[in-house]
């Protein structure tokens, strides 16, 4: 296997093994995180990181970026956002309240516990549904203003909340459900089992528990993941034949999640990436503009790497819009709900502000809450696709990351995140959202986005016994969290964004092996 530099500052070399000296990525045999190794295992010794379930080790702070106060709630809900703890004010010198504001019998202003003076309006309707509209300033001077409305299900124990800009997040008592604005829905189980379905409700991926026998006769479990359909050109296409990966069964904190593990090719093939292409290959130009703007842009390669790099970076955001946006067909989805969200939002701070006009005591109660400012305002569907900037330092990463990939894949070894922490090289490793997610801001409070093809990495690495760790956005699209932001993603996403990273890599390398030949891809 061709030697590899993994992720990290420029100058420094290692091999792809982590501090336990086992190869990197090798979960197969390893006990649930949490748990002591299965028998015959060598004890992981953590380095730059905690391995995930080591008890009372600290979280680091990450390179990316100072570590912010955080604001969170319990594990998968936003943040609290009720009475402030520290009393302090924003650093503009404007007071604003601590404490919730009462504006009538079933509407309050309530302030975000952050510095940024963000609040929600909330009011709770005759039929028990609740109506949020979140205002959060945000790191780049603008500022973001969504709403939902949240309704409960004692009978099915389901949580529903439906987004002005057609987005319907369902939690259960052992599943997460998340719809985009195009219809497309993703389920994550309590079992570690995942799937998503289009809008007329074929499977795009469905998961499953299968058994694999080894090379050396004995019997395991696994996850058998098949693939019915991916994106192109901004719409599903069905595969000829679907798409069949397996992954391992790992645990953190006793949670089931899946570990991709990859089959290998032919050894033919991944010579292929070891060496330069025999003359450059050509990539349009046009092809990659309206997904990413690359500070240094780039129409001929020399080396494969380099371009399933940008590949990798260019069709995540690509496969993210798509997702975003409606699909086009004859009778295109439209959530039935996202437009009376919209009204009550409009109707809601039109009220308030009424309130605040004709009320000397709100007024004061409510300080420096500017109302009207956002009183027209709503959060609605993606437009056309906005090139989402990208810097010269996250193309060089994501490239040394993607040749890390590639040879974890010819040895066939999974990518885990317990082995990411303990690699040394955690603090610069960039991860790429693999399918949407809710997560809590804790910059600016409530919550935001992070959609397929957005770039985080550590704000500071997560604790041995924590669940969710506290992220830094790098890239990302529009309607998604912003760049700068500090969001609060859980642990089994983070895997899973690595499982997503390994199979992008794997269909990028099918796409050159196919392309490069003919000189064009």
């Amino acid at each position: 296997m061709t030697p590899v530099t993994p992720p990290g500052p420029a100058g420094q070399t290692a091999h792809p093994q982590s501090a336990s000296g086992r190869p990197f990525g090798q979960s197969a045999q390893t006990g649930p995180l949490g748990q002591p190794p299965q028998r015959g295992t060598p004890t992981p010794t953590p380095a730059a990181g905690a391995a995930i379930g080591q008890q009372g080790q600290p979280g680091q702070t990450a390179q990316h970026g100072a570590t912010r106060p955080t604001n969170t709630g319990a594990q998968g809900t936003p943040p609290t956002q009720g009475v402030a703890t520290s009393g302090r004010h924003p650093v503009d010198g404007v007071r604003r309240p601590t404490q919730p504001v009462a504006v009538d019998a079933a509407t309050n202003v309530v302030p975000h516990n952050t510095a940024s003076g963000g609040y929600d309006i909330r009011r709770k309707n005759p039929d028990g549904s609740q109506v949020v509209i979140s205002k959060q300033p945000l790191p780049d001077g603008t500022t973001r203003v969504s709403g939902f409305k949240q309704t409960e299900d004692a009978r099915t124990g389901t949580s529903t909340r439906t987004y002005a800009d057609g987005r319907t997040v369902i939690k259960g008592r052992d599943f997460e459900r998340r719809t985009v604005p195009s219809g497309l829905g993703f389920v994550s189980h309590q079992n570690g089992l995942r799937e998503a379905t289009l809008p007329d409700g074929r499977p795009a991926f469905r998961d499953q528990f299968a058994a694999v026998r080894d090379q050396d006769g004995r019997q395991r479990q696994v996850i058998e993941r098949t693939r019915y359909a991916h994106w192109a050109q901004g719409r599903p296409a069905f595969e000829a034949q679907p798409v069949v990966r397996h992954y391992d069964v790992g645990h953190i904190h006793g949670a089931p999640v899946a570990q991709y593990r990859p089959s290998r090719f032919s050894s033919d093939t991944y010579r292929g990436f070891a060496s330069r292409f025999a003359a450059p290959v050509l990539v349009a130009g046009a092809a990659t503009a309206a997904w990413v703007a690359f500070g240094n842009p780039t129409t001929t390669y020399e080396d494969p790497v380099a371009l399933i790099g940008d590949m990798q970076i260019t069709s995540g955001f690509e496969e993210g819009y798509a997702q975003a946006l409606p699909i086009a067909t004859d009778t295109p989805y439209v959530n039935p709900d996202a437009g009376d969200v919209r009204n009550q939002m409009t109707a809601m701070q039109q009220q308030v502000s009424s309130a605040v006009k004709s009320n000397a005591t709100l007024t004061q109660q409510l300080g420096g809450v500017d109302i009207q400012a956002t009183s027209t305002q709503v959060q609605q569907a993606v437009g056309s696709a906005v090139p989402v900037q990208i810097s010269e330092d996250v193309r060089l990463q994501v490239r040394k990351q993607v040749r890390l990939a590639v040879a974890l894949h010819q040895s066939g070894q999974a990518l885990s995140l317990n082995d990411v922490l303990a690699g040394g090289y955690a603090k610069v490793y960039l991860f790429q959202t693999a399918q949407p997610v809710n997560v809590p801001d804790l910059s600016a409070g409530g919550e935001c986005f992070l959609n397929t093809g957005d770039l985080v990495a550590f704000a500071k690495l997560p604790a041995a016994d924590a669940q969710a760790a506290e992220m830094k956005v790098v890239a990302s699209a529009a309607n998604s969290c912003r760049p700068e932001e500090h969001v609060e993603v859980r642990l089994t996403d983070i895997q899973e964004m690595l499982n997503g990273f390994s199979e992008r890599v794997e269909d990028n390398m099918k796409r050159v092996s196919t392309c490069a030949a003919s000189g064009r891809c």
